[in-house]
């Protein structure tokens, strides 16, 4: 396999690959979005607002209903009363509530890290004590919690590195690994250091022209290390 073929390949994986994320990111932009802060903070989400059209915030919200309506639930503020009602499953106030539903009912669930209460007591607070805490955030990410920066929000809706989308951008990742990890040696003879050389690098397929010759020291190398040879 030559270079301008492997390049190709890739080319047409990156193709593929884009073509499946614009189609997850149209069929997103219709899904309903609950931000839980109050709707007179909503000059805040003016970028989101702008991209995504159902979107409603605490003060729209109906416990009756529940989250059911909601596909996103956005958490800007998380309270160390929360978070550790959070992880231990105890509703201690209606975003804790909201929250425990929409895990329940697998709801995508973004939390803002500027948002967690307890992290701006990093330099002052005990360290045992603030491990505890940083536990239940480890506890509720578990949960499939997902904690990003405010700015990176739009990014997380719109390029899908939120869960159910980031399985599609993985499957595809690992398909690209497996192609960009395929070397190709144009060599007449091919040597056992030559070999060594690109597996110690990470190669696991290595290409070859049908004419060229591996001495038996390589093809010993190959099938010791089960490297994948092409011709």
């Amino acid at each position: 396999m030559n270079t301008d073929k492997l390049i190709s390949i890739i080319t047409e994986e990156v193709l593929k690959r884009i073509t499946v994320l614009s189609l997850q990111n149209s069929k997103d932009k219709s899904k309903s979005i609950l931000i839980l802060d109050s709707i007179s903070n909503k000059n805040s989400y003016d970028e989101i607002i702008s991209k995504w059209k159902d979107i409603k915030f605490l003060d729209d919200y109906c416990h009756e209903e529940g989250v059911d309506l909601f596909d996103y639930i956005i958490v800007p503020k998380l309270s160390s009363k929360d978070l550790v009602g959070i992880a231990i499953g105890d509703i201690r106030s209606d975003v804790s509530e909201i929250i425990i539903d929409g895990v329940f009912k697998g709801k995508k669930v973004i939390v803002f890290e500027e948002g967690i209460s307890y992290r701006k007591f990093k330099n002052t607070a005990n360290k045992n004590f603030f491990n505890m805490f940083k536990g239940y955030e480890e506890k509720i990410i578990s949960f499939g919690i997902e904690i990003v920066g405010k700015k990176d929000l739009t990014e997380c809706l719109d390029n899908g590195y939120c869960k159910s989308e980031n399985e599609i951008s993985n499957e595809t990742n690992k398909v690209l690994e497996e192609i960009i990890k395929e070397a190709v040696i144009t060599k007449k003879v091919i040597s056992e250091k030559d070999i060594e050389n690109l597996w110690n690098k990470g190669y696991k397929t290595i290409a070859i022209d049908k004419k060229s010759i591996i001495t038996p020291l390589a093809k010993d190398f190959i099938r010791t290390n089960q490297i994948n040879i092409k011709s």
